[in-house]
């Protein structure tokens, strides 16, 4: 009994380190964002409908038909004061927070999530009727999750906290100066990263409309400076980077942490955009306990280590980096989620080129975890030839 008490109070803990983490991230996100003028700010309420989505055949059990829910959002628009205002076609950013009705209020029950958001313009010349792509990372808190004997059929959450990433593409059209309307599609994801047992994760797909209303200040301030300090520090550079991340194999069982080294280098297109290639280096030793149950002996743990290649990219604003990786392991003994992986995140760059980071590993649309780590920025420069009369 007394184990069981430490075992629990350890897994909360574990459960708050994860939370601060990603808070801190939010925090720091929104802080960045809401520098410049603050006379300006929107206010916007939405509607959700639409469907979870089944990746996969064993939770079809749990899909009872449409889900709906709201969202509200405090949003303050950029002003111009920084290069990547001005790059990115004058962007939004903001807090949120949403609600989902899952439909399946024995087994789901309901989403809460808060997130911070970065709305980009996908076209530059400024119109009433425009485009938009939403970036958001953020916590989900789901009350009704996996327990083996209350709640033993949910198997795509199994802890009450858990990581929240939104994905929307809309459309806005200007009523007036002040009100306008919005329309478009929605993706969420909530899950813990495959941290605990079962997680399959919940993805929720709607169509999303709303209005918007602008407070908007008699005042403006010109900036004839503009803040470049984030601007790419070379056109290409090298990253470095290591990350850990927790995972579990069997319900209630032992937690292990996974190990990650990458180098990648990267090509700058332009401040926004940067393409590249890399090696990545992993271990995780909770394979070896899938490979011994699969009955695979290999002649040293070092066996376990897994090696492969892969492309990336990334989009930029200001300091803040997303970045989508696509990758093969050339090596490895363990082949059980397949041999191509996938990464999502965030990313961010201090001055003095180090990078702390949060993202998420995945194989296909099964996660691996969520890694939390730090990096290293090398510019490559081009040399400066003098000229010998």
């Amino acid at each position: 009994m007394q184990k069981d008490c430490i075992r629990g109070l350890f897994n909360i803990f574990t459960e708050l380190k994860k939370i601060v983490f990603i808070l801190v991230f939010m925090g720091s996100s929104l802080l960045y964002a809401q520098k410049g003028d603050k006379k300006d700010f929107y206010l916007r309420g939405d509607y959700n409908f639409g469907f979870i989505l089944q990746h996969h055949n064993n939770m079809g059990q749990l899909v009872n038909g449409f889900i709906n829910g709201f969202e509200l959002n405090f949003i303050k628009p950029t002003d111009g004061s920084k290069l990547w205002h001005h790059e990115n076609n004058f962007p939004e950013q903001g807090v949120g927070f949403a609600f989902f009705n899952l439909d399946n209020p024995k087994q789901l029950g309901n989403v809460y999530a808060i997130f911070s958001f970065y709305e980009i313009p996908l076209n530059a010349k400024e119109k009433k009727f425009r485009l938009y792509m939403r970036l958001a990372p953020g916590l989900a808190y789901t009350p009704v999750y996996f327990n083996a004997i209350d709640n033993h059929k949910n198997n795509v959450v199994s802890s009450p906290f858990n990581a929240y990433v939104n994905f929307k593409w809309y459309f806005h059209w200007d009523i007036s100066n002040k009100l306008r309307w919005e329309g478009g599609l929605n993706f969420s994801h909530a899950s813990n990263g495959r941290a605990r047992v079962p997680n399959l994760g919940i993805n929720m797909v709607t169509l999303n409309s709303g209005f918007v209303y602008k407070f908007l200040s008699a005042q403006k301030t010109n900036y004839t400076l503009v803040d470049s300090s984030a601007k790419r520090v070379s056109k290409n550079e090298i990253l470095l980077w290591f990350t850990l991340g927790r995972n579990q194999v069997d319900v209630l069982g032992k937690i292990y942490t996974a190990q990650n080294y990458s180098a990648t280098y990267y090509h700058n297109i332009r401040n926004t955009h940067k393409l590249g290639a890399g090696l990545e280096v992993c271990y995780n030793p909770a394979n070896l306990v899938i490979l011994q149950a699969d009955s695979v002996k290999l002649s040293s743990n070092l066996q376990n280590t897994q090696v492969g290649i892969k492309f990336a990219y990334s989009y930029n604003a200001g300091r803040l980096s997303f970045p989508v990786e696509m990758g093969y392991m050339f090596y490895s003994k363990f082949t059980d989620d397949g041999l191509f992986f996938h990464r999502i995140g965030i990313r961010y760059y201090l001055k003095n080129n180090f990078v702390a980071m949060v993202t998420l590993k995945t194989h296909w649309a099964v996660a691996s975890y969520f890694e939390f780590g730090a990096g290293y920025r090398i510019p490559i420069k081009k040399k400066n030839y003098a000229t010998i009369n």
